[in-house]
């Protein structure tokens, strides 16, 4: 008979461990808490509650791991503050264009009751339904508080989820200043070569037009791989959840109390960003292969483990997957013509070596990895499907492949040795890592140079998209079962629209320096 597993007998888990985890599943309970009628939200937060049980009944300890330094502590608190600052979070300094509707999610989170809806569409009720998790806590204070606040509180929770993945990175390694300033180097500037990529597609012109603030990752066309950077100033609410799954499993590469938490971790992922933990399914499942069947741990089979990840993520899924029928989706390889869909292989290929293939391999050189032939592998076949309206599967669900990777690079540049090979590997990695730099310089140039500009305290997100409903954020209720589950949405006003309540100020400003 299968057993729940023994947690004397695994690696437990560390405060930074469980302030993760934390960060990861807040945003779940508040969740369920908010939008279900309550014979619905109190059995599912038993569930969450149940599954994270071992977080309260257990001591925080370290066995087999070295403890996190103050150095460490203090360079990943300092990079990922001065990171998420230049992000645009809070508007500190200028913020890039998806913030205008990530603003304008946050005001009606704050103005309106949960579940928020946009009345009627089409004689359907309509709701707002998107990955919540990065709003939330922000939101919930800004009830309070008002919107003004919640919009600070945002840019500090960014900025808390920012340095925690950056901990999470240092602590894999030796407390010494110069690593520690190093791999926080590498995950800050770690990106492909998109500066190669845009000579390549566009040749003189591009080079003829270049402008250090330029976004260039778009080199491709239909597809990009975000750097680190470009994630974090962009689109952090898919970036963060994603980038403390890897981050957490890297922290626990033996059989470990974190292992019966995985379920629950990528439910509560999904509502982060479901593409994201779809990206990171790939590397729960081959650690799930290591512990049933090649470590023989049966007990991580035992219905106490995955049974309320179960009934929880059936909710949360349902509620992710209502009204799918208006995101764009297929395949990205022409089809009925052979020599279209040899073109666009060839060009998967070239995009897939430049963005990743050079560095996972140049890493592999230095540090095989399962994980980082996993990642190469998820990275190689993404962009033969399409989803959504900006490809967003390509772009989110490689989120948590790109982390394994600069997260191995900073493993790899930190191993010791006296081979001259390993040396040379070495100087090749960095000189490959320098190239990508290139792109998120020019994201940090963009955020220097252009002028922050404020949070619109009016607009909605049916007035930023200028009066229509964007279907990646609002789904209509078409009697799925899930709204019999859900408290009745409100009905947030959104036809008192500015007359230029749409005009994106990031966009604008961009325009006029010639950057669009």
């Amino acid at each position: 008979m299968l057993e729940p597993p023994d947690s004397n007998a695994m690696l437990s888990l560390d405060s930074l461990d469980r302030t993760a985890i934390a960060y990861l599943t807040l945003p779940l309970v508040v969740f369920l808490v908010s939008w279900f009628e309550w014979w619905v939200a109190l059995p599912l937060t038993m569930c969450v509650g149940y599954a994270l049980k071992s977080l309260i009944t257990a001591m925080p300890r370290d066995h087999g791991r070295a403890p996190i330094t103050r150095l460490q502590l203090a360079i990943a608190i300092g990079v990922g503050g001065g990171w998420t600052a230049f992000a645009g979070a809070g508007h500190v300094l200028f913020a890039n264009a998806d913030w205008y509707f990530r603003d304008a999610v946050l005001h009606d989170l704050v103005t309106a009751r949960w579940p928020v809806g946009y009345g009627l569409s089409d004689g359907k009720e309509t709701l707002l339904r998107a990955p919540l998790a990065f709003y939330l806590p922000a939101a919930l204070i800004g009830k309070w508080a008002g919107l003004l606040s919640a919009d600070r509180i945002m840019g500090v929770w960014t900025a808390f989820g920012a340095s925690l993945f950056l901990l999470q990175v240092v602590s894999l390694l030796r407390s010494r200043a110069t690593v520690a300033l190093l791999a926080a180097g590498v995950i800050v500037l770690f990106s492909g070569f998109d500066i190669i990529g845009s000579i390549i597609s566009s040749g003189p012109r591009f080079l003829a037009n270049w402008n250090i603030a330029q976004h260039i990752e778009w080199w491709a066309s239909s597809y990009q791989y975000s750097s680190m950077t470009t994630q974090l100033f962009w689109v952090p609410n898919h970036a963060l959840g994603g980038w403390l799954m890897i981050g957490l499993m890297a922290r626990h590469s033996r059989y470990s109390a974190l292992d019966a938490l995985l379920p629950l971790l990528l439910v509560a992922a999904a509502l982060w960003s479901p593409l994201s933990a779809a990206g990171a399914v790939p590397f729960v499942l081959l650690r799930a292969y290591r512990r049933l069947f090649v470590e023989r741990h049966w007990s991580l089979a035992h219905p106490r483990v995955w049974s309320p990840a179960l009934l929880v993520g059936a909710v949360v899924g349902a509620y992710l997957m209502l009204d799918p029928g208006g995101i764009p989706k297929g395949l990205s390889v022409g089809s009925g013509d052979v020599s279209e869909a040899v073109m666009d292989l060839l060009g998967i290929a070239q995009f897939f070596l430049l963005e990743a293939g050079f560095i996972g391999f140049a890493v592999l050189l230095i540090r095989p990895s399962a994980e980082v032939v996993m990642a190469l592998g998820v990275l190689a076949l993404l962009p033969l499907v399409r989803l959504g309206p900006g490809n967003d599967l390509v772009m989110r669900g490689s989120i948590p492949s790109l982390a394994v990777l600069a997260v191995a690079a900073c493993l790899a540049l930190s191993s010791e040795g006296t081979d001259p090979r390993l040396k040379r590997r070495k100087l090749l990695l960095l000189c490959l890592l320098a190239i990508g730099a290139v792109t998120p310089i020019q994201e940090f140039a963009r955020a220097v140079m252009l002028n922050a500009w404020p949070m619109n305290l009016q607009t909605t997100l049916i007035d930023a998209n200028c009066g229509s409903y964007p279907p990646h954020y609002v789904a209509h209720l078409r009697g799925q079962a899930i709204q019999y589950l859900l408290r009745a949405p409100y009905r947030l006003a959104v036809g008192r629209r500015q007359a230029r309540g749409c005009d994106n100020p990031a966009t604008d400003l961009m325009w006029r320096r010639g950057l669009l």
